[in-house]
């Protein structure tokens, strides 16, 4: 078997949409070719024909399945049969078309999961293609029938509810049709694990005048369809045009990709196409080259691993039965509960930080109590608590005082500890938020974070830039310092998964790019009970004590022995504020004096209250130079 079906990762989804005419499937078809041999990924197509290209071979193509075509793939091909039997039944038509569409979007999502695909092209997507051709069976313009006409507003509004169940407003709800069967329709095939329902993450238009659009299939010397008018083609291309605009509202203008194709030969437009998917594909190459994001084990514990880790003697003997008492015997009840199976697949995910960060201690039932109550999870959620607590006072000091207040932070996340601190200001002084400037970076392995953050920013009416990629690479930091400096920078929930040299690194980087009279909101986590847990099974993380943490600040250029310390109720995970030194060279205190064989406890430490209880520091050591080498 190749390697590169034993790795599952996020998949690029590109629809390709157009009028009859515009030479759509003959495109999707063959873009994934190309893709391959431009970019070198591993790409898939799924429409007229399916395909799997990759740089040193091929795994299915017409003709060719080695390894089995999906049984969706299967499906979609017999329904696309019987639908072209049928095209000139307004009524028969849809009710084979709308499936086979569902078929084959499930099927690509299939592929995507076998074949470990960093791409797969689609003919049409059943939302986007419903969208532009519905009306053509519905309410067909050639014969004259009075149709209402869909706002990009309805439609967004109609997706979120299918896809999310968010709420219709009630002025759109009374114009459109009962939602109701498309959203159960939708959440019956995703329980069955069908994902034939959904949006792709880039849509490529085949912009063709209908009038040239007719002309082509004329010269086809082909039977014409019923729809294959210049009325109905021209109402199919001004519906899509709504389908796109919708699409930018739900997915962001970089998800839309119009290729003009009037007098272009099919290799124009796919090197077209080739350029304008530079980024998404650079993008999702650099994924590929690490899928695994950080504070993820290579252990497969989603699939079994967890019994290997569960009946290891190191485990059982080390850790597990010592530490029994201290929230070990929660861990094996982890694939009980929803969010311990999603933590199990993910990892320290962002989504599972928002499991623990959402989640209401009396609201949830036993095998998530017990999940939560672990202590690691009990300490990232005490950590925004603790965040919240410091970054909301900070944040309106500044806000009250300055014309514009820029935040940095990354990893980003969900952004928890800014967007909760925002909107309790934003309810006091709405009228601060136009001052606020917020960049956001993530590695966002599952390109969740993005939508999600920017429809956040957008209702508190705040500047947000979100940039994706790996804080480690030398240009995409010179890409964010090009957007300071800042007055507010977060770097929380890396520092442990973060090389050493990396960590440095980058305080120094955040130390260069903020302001003098900025300020950091940083953490640390200490070797707990856990860390054994985490070592036997295969995590490779970094501890600090606060100690060691602010002889790192302080290295980095920030004034680490004047920091703030603040502690959850475990005493596991530590958040630290700090302030630039302004004189990188009168870097200590001025009231003490520490040589090399300083005692650490003599370093006079700030150390505010916990959550629960105050925090004290009081950990012997031979000394600084010690405590940097791990001695202590």
């Amino acid at each position: 078997m190749n390697d590169m079906k034993k790795k599952h990762t996020q998949a690029l989804h590109v629809s390709v949409i157009g009028i009859d005419g515009s030479g759509k499937s003959t495109f999707a078809a063959s873009l994934p070719m190309l893709l391959a041999a431009e970019y070198q990924l591993q790409a898939g197509g799924a429409g007229e024909t399916y395909v799997v290209n990759t740089p040193d071979e091929d795994h299915l193509t017409s003709g060719f399945t080695p390894d089995g075509l999906p049984f969706t793939a299967r499906i979609s091909t017999l329904l696309k049969r019987w639908a072209k039997r049928f095209t000139n039944h307004r009524r028969i038509y849809p009710f084979l078309k709308v499936p086979q569409m569902m078929a084959q979007d499930a099927a690509a999502r299939r592929m995507e999961s076998k074949w470990s695909l960093d791409c797969v092209v689609s003919d049409g997507n059943t939302l986007l293609s419903t969208m532009g051709r519905a009306a053509n069976y519905l309410y067909p313009a050639s014969e004259v029938e009075q149709t209402y006409e869909p706002s990009p507003e309805d439609l967004a509004a109609v997706l979120n509810y299918v896809l999310d169940g968010q709420p219709v407003p009630e002025a759109i709800a009374a114009r459109l049709p009962n939602l109701r069967p498309g959203r159960w329709l939708h959440r019956a095939t995703r329980t069955l694990g069908l994902h034939s329902v959904w949006l792709p993450d880039v849509v490529i238009l085949l912009k063709l005048d209908p009038k040239v659009a007719l002309e082509r299939i004329h010269s086809r010397g082909l039977q014409i369809d019923r729809h294959e008018n210049s009325d109905d083609l021209a109402q199919t291309h001004g519906r899509y045009q709504i389908a796109l605009e919708t699409m930018r509202r739900v997915k962001g203008e970089d998800s839309v990709i119009t290729i003009d194709v009037n007098g272009k030969r099919p290799g124009e437009a796919l090197r077209t196409a080739l350029k304008a998917l530079r980024t998404h594909l650079l993008a999702q190459k650099a994924k590929r080259q690490d899928a695994r994001p950080l504070g993820t084990t290579k252990t497969q514990l989603a699939e079994g691993g967890i019994w290997k880790k569960v009946f290891n003697p190191r485990y059982v003997f080390g850790y597990f039965i010592p530490r029994f008492f201290n929230g070990a015997w929660r861990e094996p009840f982890f694939p009980i509960s929803k969010p311990g199976q999603r933590f199990l697949k993910e990892g320290y995910s962002g989504g599972v930080m928002k499991e623990i960060y959402d989640h209401k201690p009396k609201e949830v039932g036993l095998g998530e109590r017990i999940f939560q109550g672990y202590p690691l999870h009990r300490a990232v959620y005490d950590r925004l608590q603790l965040l919240k607590q410091n970054v909301e006072p900070e944040l309106e000091q500044r806000l009250r005082s300055q014309d514009q207040v820029t935040v940095f932070t990354a990893p980003s996340g969900f952004a928890y500890d800014l967007f909760k601190p925002l909107e309790n200001i934003a309810h006091r002084a709405p009228a601060l938020m136009k001052k606020v400037k917020l960049i956001a970076a993530d590695l966002d392995p599952h390109g969740v974070l993005a939508p999600e953050l920017s429809t956040r920013a957008a209702k508190l009416g705040i500047q947000f830039e979100f940039c994706q990629g790996n804080l480690s690479e030398t240009q995409f930091r010179n890409d964010c310092a090009a957007k300071g400096p800042f007055d507010l920078a977060l770097f929380v929930g890396l520092s442990s998964w973060f090389p050493k040299p990396a960590t440095l690194q980058h305080l120094r980087w955040l130390r260069e790019n903020l302001k003098s009279t900025g300020k950091l909101v940083t953490d640390c986590f200490t070797p707990a009970g856990y860390s054994l847990s985490g070592r036997y099974v295969g995590y490779q993380a970094h501890y600090y004590s606060p100690q060691r943490y602010r002889m790192l600040l302080d290295t980095a250029g920030f004034d680490g022995l004047n920091a703030t310390v603040q502690s959850g109720r475990d005493s596991i995970n530590h958040i630290m504020l700090a302030s630039p030194v302004l004189d990188p060279a009168n870097s200590m205190d001025p009231t003490v004096a520490i040589k090399s064989d300083d005692p650490v406890e003599d370093i006079p430490l700030k150390t505010t209250l916990d959550v629960g209880r105050q925090f004290r520091h009081s950990q012997q050591a031979a000394g600084i130079e010690c405590v940097l080498n791990g001695v202590a």
